[in-house]
């Protein structure tokens, strides 16, 4: 099988990691991943608020989910800046965009990884925009949590599941 579409179909998330560490080197690939997604006119509304072990450790007492975040080796915020973004909601494709080439490159390098949902979720986004120190006019879609996985998961299927294909028109 193709290696890329190895990557994408075996992409888990991943609640567990090892503590192993994971060297700059290796976030600046999947920062630069992130950077390569496409965006809306090109207009490029994205940024990425990277956290360390010791600053993922300090945003861990504030949420409910904490392991993650405690055991992972770095956390990128994947933000929208809306202040002068003339797209409307398309910043939430752009960032997803980011979100998915990162998880996908997190992949290809070895590690797992978590995408934390956080946009329009009222148990985490308040504390999480404190804790980032978030202004207004900036969203938080996600967080990607990474690490060398300390859990493994079968990867998805080659061939799609047929329940969730329509052909031409929506059809139950």
């Amino acid at each position: 099988m193709n290696e890329t579409l190895a990557n994408i179909l075996g992409r888990r998330s991943i609640r567990k990691y090892t503590g192993e560490p994971v060297c700059e080197s290796t976030l600046q690939l999947v920062l630069a991943a992130g950077c390569a997604a496409p965006s809306a006119c090109n207009a490029r509304p994205v940024r990425f608020i990277v956290l360390d072990r010791s600053q993922m450790g300090a945003l861990a007492e504030h949420l409910q989910q904490k392991e993650p975040f405690q055991q992972g080796q770095w956390a990128v915020a994947v933000c929208g800046d809306t202040r002068s973004y003339k797209f409307g909601q398309a910043w939430i494709e752009d960032c997803a965009a980011a979100m998915e080439n990162m998880q996908i490159a997190c992949r290809a390098l070895g590690l797992g990884s978590l995408w934390f949902g956080v946009y329009h979720r009222e148990s985490k986004e308040p504390a999480i925009r404190q804790f980032l120190k978030v202004p207004a006019g900036v969203e938080v879609l996600g967080i990607a949590v990474m690490g060398y996985g300390a859990e493994s998961k079968e990867p998805y299927g080659a061939a799609p599941d047929d329940s969730v294909i329509r052909r031409g028109t929506w059809s139950d």
